[in-house]
């Protein structure tokens, strides 16, 4: 199990949902206190977990968070194959040893993904 998890603002949690399973994330559980309130809910791909809340005193909008791959060249084709905007794709923008790809979500969070070489 991952033992941090990282929570990301969304202003819409169904139109984030719809983006994040463009990037192969799972709805793993959702909380709402009642219908109408903001939702706080769990996704995941493989064994990488993130929070997305619509909750304002939980976090901003403009996160960044790195997620490590075995392999961020597949991860690209993958993404691409599912029509998802990449904003970098794969290159060396952080040294020769790490490939990284960036991804900002509708909410201005960035995400990258990376593999070490």
């Amino acid at each position: 199990m991952q033992a941090v998890v990282p929570a990301l603002r969304v202003r819409s949690y169904p139109a984030s949902k719809a983006f994040y399973t463009k990037l192969g994330f799972d709805e793993l559980w959702t909380h709402q206190f009642e219908p109408g309130f903001p939702i706080f809910a769990a996704i995941v791909r493989g064994d990488m977990q993130i929070f997305l809340t619509e909750h304002t005193g939980d976090c901003a909008f403009g996160a960044k968070v790195h997620f490590y791959v075995p392999d961020v060249d597949a991860c690209h084709a993958e993404f691409q194959a599912r029509d998802a905007q990449i904003a970098e794709p794969p290159g060396n923008s952080l040294g020769p040893a790490i490939r990284d790809m960036l991804i900002v979500d509708p909410d201005g969070n960035k995400l990258v993904f990376l593999t070490l070489a």
